[in-house]
C-alpha cells in the first residue's frame, strides 16, 4: 500500500471503518439502554424495620435483554480488529519499504500485541525486528498492560492492577466472545445512599450476591441510636455491568467502559497512523530509498 503524507488521508482505511462501526453500535446500545431504564425502573420495597435492622428488597422490574451482549460482543470484535487491521497494514507497509513482502505464515499470525508479560511482547512480535522500526516498537510497548507496572506496585497486587488496564480487558472480552462464552449484561448494586436521623448510626451492612437474569435484591442494614419513628431512607444507585462466559463480572458501567476503550483504541490507532509517513520512525537512505531505523 502507499504511504499517505497525512492521517487525515484514512478516513476510508479498514480500522477506521471498523471504528465507525463500533461507534454507531455503541450508540444504538446507549438508546436501547436508555429506553428500557426509562419503562422499567427499579422498585424499591422496604420489608421490615423494627427500630434496629432495616430490610430493603429491590425488584428490577425486566432483566435486561440478552441480545444485548452480542451488541457488545460487535462492539468489542470492531475495536479489537480495528488494532488488528491497522497493525497488520503497518507491518506490510514495513516490509515494502525493505523491499521484502510477507511469508504466508507471518500473513495469517500477525495481529496486534496485548501483553502481560514484556518477554512476551519481545518473544510474539519478532515481525517488528524483521520489518520494523524502533521507534514503532518503543510506541507499541508503551500501550501494553505491563506497562502498568513499576516497582511501586506489589506482586500480591500485580493481578489488580492489570485487571485495570483497558487493553488488558479489551483482549480477555474479545478473547472471551471469540470462544462462544457470550457476554450478559446484567444490572447491579454499584452503591447506595442511607440518610440518617439525627444521633443515628450506621452499624453494618450486607451485601448481596449478583447472577446473570437476576430481578431481585435483598439487603440488610444494622443502625444504632434510631427508633421506630426514626427510619433511616434508603436510595439505591445501580448499573449496568457484563459477566463474559463464567468469568469474573466487570464492576463496571458497561457503556463507561465502553466508552473508554473506545477512547483508548482511537487515541493508538491516531497515534500508529503516523508511522506510515516517511520520516516519522524511518530514515532515508539515499542508496536504498527508506529504512526503518
Amino acid at each position: 500500500m502507499n504511504s499517505p503524507t497525512s492521517t487525515g488521508e484514512f478516513h476510508n482505511s479498514a480500522w477506521r471503518l471498523k471504528m465507525n462501526r463500533a461507534y454507531y453500535l455503541r450508540v444504538e446500545l446507549e438508546a436501547l439502554i436508555s429506553e428500557y431504564q426509562g419503562n422499567f425502573p427499579t422498585e424499591v420495597i422496604d420489608r421490615d424495620w423494627n427500630g434496629t435492622t432495616l430490610q430493603v428488597e429491590l425488584n428490577v422490574r425486566r432483566s435486561p435483554d440478552l441480545a444485548w451482549g452480542t451488541i457488545v460482543g460487535d462492539i468489542i470484535h470492531n475495536y479489537h480488529s480495528a488494532l488488528d487491521s491497522l497493525y497488520f497494514a503497518l507491518i506490510s507497509n514495513f516490509a515494502l519499504v525493505k523491499g521484502k513482502t510477507l511469508n504466508k505464515t507471518e500473513k495469517t499470525n500477525i495481529s496486534f500485541p496485548i501483553f502481560d508479560d514484556p518477554l512476551l511482547f519481545k518473544e510474539k512480535t519478532r515481525e517488528i525486528e524483521r520489518y520494523g522500526s524502533q521507534k514503532f516498537q518503543d510506541d507499541l510497548s508503551s500501550y501494553q498492560p505491563f506497562e502498568s507496572l513499576n516497582e511501586f506496585v506489589e506482586v500480591e497486587d500485580r493481578e489488580i492492577v492489570l485487571a485495570g488496564n483497558l487493553l488488558h480487558i479489551l483482549r480477555n472480552l474479545s478473547n472471551t466472545d471469540k470462544h462462544r462464552s457470550l457476554h450478559v449484561i446484567y444490572f447491579f448494586l454499584d452503591s447506595h445512599a442511607i440518610g440518617l436521623p439525627a444521633g443515628v448510626t450506621l452499624e453494618s451492612a450486607s451485601r448481596p450476591l449478583y447472577f446473570p437474569g437476576q430481578t431481585k435484591y435483598s439487603l440488610s442494614f444494622d443502625f444504632r441510636g434510631a427508633t421506630l419513628e426514626e427510619k433511616p431512607s434508603f436510595i439505591p444507585h445501580f448499573k449496568l455491568g457484563v459477566i463474559s462466559g463464567t468469568g469474573t463480572p466487570h464492576s463496571s458501567d458497561i457503556l463507561h467502559l465502553l466508552r473508554a476503550l473506545e477512547g483508548k483504541v482511537g487515541h493508538i490507532i491516531h497515534q500508529l497512523e503516523y508511522h506510515f509517513q516517511p520520516g516519522f520512525g524511518l530514515d532515508l537512505v539515499p542508496e536504498t530509498g527508506l529504512q526503518p531505523r
